[in-house]
């Protein structure tokens, strides 16, 4: 079960990103992940967000069983499991038309749209939380101390690139700069994230 940790967030990026370019007029650079739920297609990002949650939240359970030491284990397994549950949420209450997607539907704002902005914000807060959790844990080991390096290192990343990327959707959505690049930034938030859960799962398999 320990597998799922590169399971999911593998399946996650991958289904996204092949969906996303092979979308007519859908542009992931200015498109997020999100909009994907929307459209002709909307069901299959809405299950990739669906079946990716559920692994998740099942991965932080395993992850908990598996780590028994470490004062950030237990906020860690609680910070994955509520990634996975932000995936699910996004997915159950789809984003709000806007940024010309769907093509031709008019911006709108909805109760499922709000709903959704806190899925969201929980899917990047508890990506960033769970590399600070752990990383109490690889500084109590010699042999994680790379790794404490490389968690920290993980949640400037997605931290910095959710903050670019709510900065130029918020210009976008004001015509400062039209298409500015938001989708771009929200999927390197992602990936990075999910690499480092893809690493770390690795490694603990390594260990075993």
């Amino acid at each position: 079960m320990l597998k799922l940790g590169f399971i999911a967030p593998i399946s996650l990026n991958v289904v996204a990103t092949i969906d996303a370019l092979t979308r007519p007029e859908f542009n992931p650079v200015r498109h997020w992940i999100s909009h994907q739920n929307l459209g002709a297609r909307g069901w299959l990002g809405t299950w990739n967000l669906l079946l990716s949650g559920t692994l998740i939240i099942v991965f932080a359970v395993v992850l908990r069983l598996t780590i028994h030491s470490g004062r950030g284990v237990v906020w860690g397994s609680i910070f994955m499991g509520t990634f996975g549950l932000g995936l699910l949420i996004a997915a159950l209450f789809p984003i709000d038309p806007g940024l010309n997607w769907p093509p031709g539907i008019p911006a709108s704002r909805s109760v499922s749209g709000q709903i959704h902005d806190i899925g969201g914000t929980m899917v990047f807060g508890s990506l960033i939380a769970v590399c600070l959790a752990l990383s109490s844990i690889f500084k109590e080991s010699p042999d994680w101390k790379r790794w404490r390096i490389y968690s920290i290192l993980s949640a400037v990343i997605v931290f910095a690139s959710f903050v670019l990327c709510s900065v130029f959707v918020a210009l976008d959505f004001s015509n400062v700069m039209p298409s500015a690049p938001s989708g771009l930034f929200e999927r390197i938030s992602m990936a990075a994230g999910c690499l480092w859960i893809v690493l770390l799962t690795l490694r603990l398999l390594d260990n075993k």
